[in-house]
């Protein structure tokens, strides 16, 4: 049984408490955010202690491992506190606002001797999985084209932080992190880039857009696009290669379509592929989490891979601000300011 305490109280942190109370192999101990009104909510719905003081909760003897969901900003200090305590440490993405906050985080966790996964959680939707699994395959040959968006309303005035540039790096790093993370998933690192956005316009408050073209190394062009100035959250992916296409889009019943453009395999043709969502992919995440902690295999997700989606997204940032590429070598940007 791992023994977990949930840091924060807001949206996320009830989704990943209420995800634990699915999974007989961990127990929520401890629940801490600064509202103690929040906490103590939420701790009676999993059963668990509520403190207004996170060291408190991380800190006591009947946790094994955090669960932190609070603003990205206090990503860095937390994790600090919990290797500090011997604890193993899930965090929500993105893994900090700076690569200064996110190698730190990484290090403090390596020195303490502690392991460190971060919540990218699109490579646990099972639409995206099965993506993954059909390109890796072959399914539609050497892929050229992706088109990939993400799209919902402003996160508004009551939770301010999220339009903040300095402090969440906005709609860029909040939200398109999740294309840029999954698309190096599936294709590997990223040559150049270039986008176009709002984020630096007197619009970015109230409204966002951004539209980034990037170049893979092995050649595949990805036009990644986010908005928080559509009426409700939709996503959607296409795959174009030689071989056909395939397709993902939220507000269609059939999760997946596969159309091959080729001569069929005897018995194959163009099918769909529906969803087999039989559990949510925020609990997914989760157990895998606690079952990479039973068995020491990798996460998914380890820290360096989210400072690499990090770097995309701030690069993205930067692209937006500046009106130039940018350029990456071995995966790692040519140019990179310290703070932005």
């Amino acid at each position: 049984m791992t023994r977990i305490a949930v840091v924060g109280a807001g949206a996320m942190a009830r989704v990943h408490a209420r995800s634990c109370l699915n999974l007989p192999e961990v127990e929520v101990t401890w629940v801490a955010d600064e509202d103690g009104a929040r906490a103590e909510a939420l701790a009676a719905e999993v059963g668990a202690r509520a403190t207004t003081r996170v060291e408190e909760a991380v800190g006591a003897a009947d946790v094994d491992a955090i669960v932190i969901a609070v603003p990205t900003p206090s990503h860095r200090p937390v994790t600090e506190l919990a290797a500090t305590h011997g604890k193993h440490v899930f965090c929500e993405k993105p893994i900090a606002r700076t690569v200064e906050d996110a190698e730190a985080m990484v290090a403090a966790c390596r020195r303490s001797g502690v392991r460190l996964m971060i919540g990218h959680v699109v490579r646990f939707f099972p639409e995206y999985v099965r993506i993954h699994e059909l390109v890796r395959d072959g399914a539609i040959g050497q892929v050229g084209l992706v088109r990939a968006s993400r799209l919902n309303q402003t996160p508004g005035t009551q939770r301010p932080w999220y339009t903040d540039l300095e402090r969440s790096g906005g709609l860029i790093v909040d939200m398109m992190i999740h294309d840029l993370d999954t698309l190096r998933w599936y294709f590997g690192e990223v040559e150049r880039l270039f986008a176009h956005g709002l984020s630096y316009t007197p619009y970015q408050p109230r409204t966002d857009y951004a539209l980034a073209v990037l170049r893979f190394t092995n050649g595949v062009i990805a036009h990644v696009e986010a908005s928080w100035a559509h009426a409700r959250f939709r996503t959607a992916i296409e795959v174009a290669g030689e071989y056909g296409t395939i397709r993902h889009d939220s507000q269609v019943s059939a999760a997946i379509r596969l159309e091959r453009t080729v001569p069929p395999e005897p018995g194959e043709g163009a099918y769909v592929l529906g969803s087999t969502l039989t559990e949510g992919p925020y609990q997914v995440e989760l157990r895998h989490f606690l079952a990479c902690l039973r068995d020491g295999t990798p996460f998914l997700v380890e820290g360096e891979e989210a400072i690499r989606a990090l770097e995309l997204a701030l690069a993205v940032l930067d692209s937006v601000r500046t009106g130039q590429p940018m350029h990456f070598i071995d995966g790692r940007p040519a140019r990179q300011e310290a703070a932005r």
